[in-house]
């Protein structure tokens, strides 16, 4: 079960576990720290959430950028 302080909220060591292993799974491909911070956080916030019988928050559209730079959405919407 994922750390979690009071508020449900992921804690920043738990989020920094869960994005490095977000970051091996992209095959240790540098230059999307923030990308995986956000959706670590996600995951895990919604996690807490679940978990603790409250509703998960609304978590905004993270855009994931390609190898190439190009930025892609994580929804079935096109940009």
């Amino acid at each position: 079960m994922p750390k979690s302080n009071e508020t449900g909220m992921a804690n920043d060591e738990a989020i920094a576990k869960r994005a490095y292993e977000l970051y091996l799974q992209r095959g240790s491909v540098p230059g999307h720290e923030l990308d995986d911070w956000l959706e670590a956080e996600a995951e895990l916030t919604s996690a807490a959430a679940l978990a603790s019988g409250r509703e998960a928050p609304v978590q905004p559209v993270v855009r994931k950028r390609s190898a190439r730079g190009e930025v892609q959405s994580s929804s079935n919407r096109r940009l």
